[in-house]
């Protein structure tokens, strides 16, 4: 019995020992973790947004005001007609402006010829 005692005492030593390692590595590593955000402060704080002059769609407030005048000039004639008019001018442009036609315009392309056969 004496013996049982003795080797449940260095068990519960060992376990003692190890559990206070463990708890030291952790906390050490919850000091390091704090430190760190403490050092990563920046002089320019991330809640005030940086002011632009330009609008939500990344244009300029004349340059909104003009697209608005011509969109109502072109409306003013014949209102379903100016709308695809300048649907089709807008599309021409940005056609221009992204060469690359993806995979999707190509398949409508076909289909389109292969309706027109027809």
């Amino acid at each position: 019995m004496l013996q049982f005692l003795i080797s449940f005492q260095q068990r519960i030593g060992k376990m003692l020992w190890a559990l206070s390692l463990i708890t030291l590595i952790s906390l050490g590593g919850l000091l390091m973790v704090t430190n760190q955000a403490a050092l990563a402060a920046s002089d320019t704080p991330l809640t005030t947004p940086p002011k632009a002059e330009k609008t939500e769609l990344g244009l300029s407030q004349q340059e909104k005001e003009e697209a608005y005048e011509e969109a109502k000039e072109v409306l003013s004639k014949d209102p379903k007609k100016g709308v695809q008019e300048l649907y089709e001018e807008e599309e021409k442009k940005y056609k221009e402006a992204q060469p690359d036609t993806n995979i999707l315009d190509k398949a409508k392309d076909v289909v389109e010829g292969l309706k027109n056969k027809n």
